[in-house]
């Protein structure tokens, strides 16, 4: 490579990069722009196009014509009548398109900002050095007026980039990025439109590349287009979802997840590993060092997703066990969902030798007790969970355990959960006390590892924490989503819901699995209660078995309220025990009904995540009487796509209840059933019903 140089332009097909610059008023910030334009030190030919966005102040357009006319072949002016930033960058976007053959990258400078002298070069290696799929060069963001240091390090996360913006505005973008018709939204004139622009970007398959020390600057002041955005952030947050819907999905957000295995890291204190994933189908292992490293690195060096936020403390022996059960991904549910209103949550399994029935979950709080500073942690548990972020928030002030879990559990209780299940392994490390000695261990890390952590600069400290479910999924209003997807995604994926006290509805629901497993769907049995009546060997055919213990979640205690719908009771959940319930269907594209009057109640949300619904009305698998059954469905008919019935009273008399024929199919047999579902699995279209 050349010696870096300020290299004249006298022909424009040499251009290889082209710095755009929009300027509407600030005459002097533009002309401190240009500057730092024009002093770029590159080993190839550059071009700066200078927009004039229709300001009618005449000193930006004396400026500008100044710059233009002391550095002709280098500054090329282009004046337009006002239209926006967006509307800026594209005029200048399509005029270097066309006036440089040979470009390769144009960097966008605001008129406020400056660069330093290598970024052209910096920015451009980076790009010529990258896989076709690196569509942008990204900076860290050096902040100065109000002095901060947005740090943007790490490997590109795609999954990131969907909740926070980590490619600002001043990032070079590759020419096959612009060749494939991306352009700024001209709609968007209240800011925030480079955050949509990358995001166009993404969804074509493009990712970024960071960039250290690449010398971006950027200018904070008390009052700007970005401070006015983020007084009013949702609406355009609102904005940029709607224009891509695609990547926003649940289903779409919940695969980049997978994939980034950002979720949960387990602590195995029998082979001294953890496994890092966010469901079990891809998992990656660490020792346990180098997870300490990571957890003490997550506040002062982010990289999304290398840190999962959820610690769970569990045997990996018991994890093999549980996930030949199928039961695996059911029970981080399960503590994740306990997590989210207690400070720690912790399972304990009694064997039950001779039986083979299903858990049954029972509850327990402990709470923080003052008399004696002690927090009455369970010997006997060999699950532990927690957010990371308890024991971090501590661990560099070189605090031990006791205090670490007291100081939080001061604040908010524990669940303890205990569920019978037969022929899992013993535990030769108690949970309880492999998390003592875990935190022990990170104390002394965090002694020794701290002090050696880059913090000269006043950090920007928005990405400095371990990954959460809630930083992705919270523009939903769920905090999390159940991770139910596969990496491949060939296979649709549908859950079977049923509730305790049902037996039959078990069968039902083994009959529909059959059906759709016949069809190529992966399905799941996702049982809302404490306890089911069946043996898990029953239960084989599902690939997971999700128990969602919903009253046993609950901190307060008490019943959940019952609301009255034409004489039938119909269930009313509390906001805790229905955003659990969502956030474990929102995945799905397909959700079944298995006479679940708890069910009912969370499809009309699911359908506007884009769920697929059915409900399943059978009279032999309910307490229930059929007229009781079709009652309170009827309450929430408009949140089904299809509605099966076993027999032609209940047809009539779902009819009678004003349940539209069109959503209705019959079920007399599996050949029936197969008959009239088959229009509904693949796509859920609807057709008209029997005849009376």
């Amino acid at each position: 490579m050349r010696e870096n140089r300020v290299v004249r332009v006298s022909d424009v097909s040499a251009v290889r990069a082209a710095i755009i610059v929009p300027s509407y008023g600030q005459p002097s910030l533009t002309a401190e722009a240009l500057r730092t334009a024009l002093s770029q030190r590159t080993n190839f030919s550059y071009a700066i196009v200078l927009v004039n966005d229709g300001c009618p102040d005449p000193s930006t357009r004396d400026v500008c014509l100044t710059f233009a006319a002391a550095h002709p072949g280098r500054i090329f002016y282009l004046q337009k009548s006002n239209g926006g930033l967006s509307a800026a960058r594209n005029t200048g976007i399509d005029f270097a398109l066309v006036a440089f053959p040979e470009l390769e990258g144009i960097y966008f400078l605001d008129c406020d900002n400056r660069i330093g002298p290598y970024l052209l070069q910096r920015l451009l290696t980076a790009l010529r050095a990258s896989e076709e799929h690196i569509g942008w060069a990204y900076a860290d963001v050096n902040k100065f007026g109000f002095t901060e240091f947005g740090d943007t390090s790490g490997p590109y996360s795609p999954l990131e980039h969907l909740f926070r913006n980590v490619s600002e505005a001043g990032s070079m973008v590759a020419r096959r990025m612009l060749d494939a018709g991306i352009r700024f939204d001209t709609q968007m004139r209240r800011g925030v439109e480079d955050w949509e622009f990358w995001l166009q970007g993404l969804e074509m398959g493009f990712h970024g590349v960071h960039v250290p020390d690449a010398g971006f600057r950027y200018r904070r002041r008390g009052e700007s287009m970005l401070v006015a955005a983020e007084r009013d952030f949702e609406p355009i947050l609102d904005h940029i979802r709607t224009r891509h819907p695609s990547l926003f999905r649940p289903r779409a957000l919940l695969a980049r997840e997978i994939a980034e295995m950002s979720r949960y890291a387990i602590y195995h204190p029998d082979t001294g590993r953890v496994s890092r994933l966010t469901a079990p189908s891809e998992r990656e292992f660490l020792n346990r060092d180098d997870y300490l490293r990571r957890l003490l690195r997550s506040c002062e060096r982010p990289e999304y997703g290398r840190c999962p936020g959820h610690l769970v403390v569990m045997d990996e022996s018991l994890y093999d066990a549980l996930t030949e059960r199928h039961m695996l991904a059911g029970i981080l549910w399960t503590l994740e969902c306990a997590v989210r209103r207690a400070t720690l949550a912790a399972i304990s399994f009694r064997s039950m030798a001779g039986s083979e029935t299903m858990p049954c979950w029972l509850r327990e709080n402990i709470s923080y007790n003052r008399a004696a500073a002690t927090v009455p942690l369970p010997k006997e548990a060999q699950i532990i969970a927690l957010e990371a972020s308890v024991l971090l928030s501590r661990a560099r002030a070189g605090s031990d355990f006791d205090s670490l879990v007291h100081q939080a559990m001061k604040r908010c209780e524990g669940i303890v959960l205990t569920a019978n299940i037969a022929g899992l392994p013993s535990c030769g490390h108690g949970a309880t006390a492999a998390l003592t000695e875990f935190c022990e261990t990170l104390a002394s890390f965090a002694q020794r590892e701290y002090a050696h952590l880059w913090r000269a600069a006043p950090l920007v400290r928005y990405r400095s924490h371990p990954a959460l479910p809630r930083d992705i999924y919270s523009h939903i209003g769920l905090p999390s989503v159940f991770p139910c997807a596969d990496l491949a995604g060939k296979n649709q994926r549908a859950a079977l819901v049923v509730e305790p006290g049902m037996p039959g509805a078990l069968a039902a629901a083994d009959r529909m699995c059959d059906l759709l497993s016949g069809r190529g769907w992966i399905v799941d049995l996702v049982i809302i209660g404490n306890e089911i009546e069946s043996s898990l060997s029953a239960l084989d055919n599902y690939t997971e078995i999700v128990m969602l213990p919903l009253t046993a979640l609950q901190v307060s205690s008490g019943a959940g309220d019952h609301r009255i719908y034409n004489g039938t009771g119909i269930p009313s959940l509390d906001a805790f025990k229905m955003e659990d319930a969502i956030a474990t269907f929102a995945a799905y594209q397909l959700v079944i009904s298995v006479t679940s009057s708890v069910a009912n109640t969370v499809m009309g949300s699911l359908r506007r995540l884009k769920v697929r619904t059915c409900c399943l009305l059978q009279a032999d698998s309910s307490h229930r009487s059929p007229a009781e059954l079709i009652n309170a469905c009827a309450a929430f008919e408009q949140a089904y796509d299809a509605i099966v019935v076993e027999d032609q009273p209940m047809l009539h008399l779902c009819r009678a209840l004003g349940i539209p024929q069109r959503k209705i199919y019959p079920w007399r047999d599996l050949a029936a059933m197969a008959e009239s579902i088959a229009p509904i699995a693949p796509m859920m279209t609807t057709r008209e019903g029997p005849s009376a």
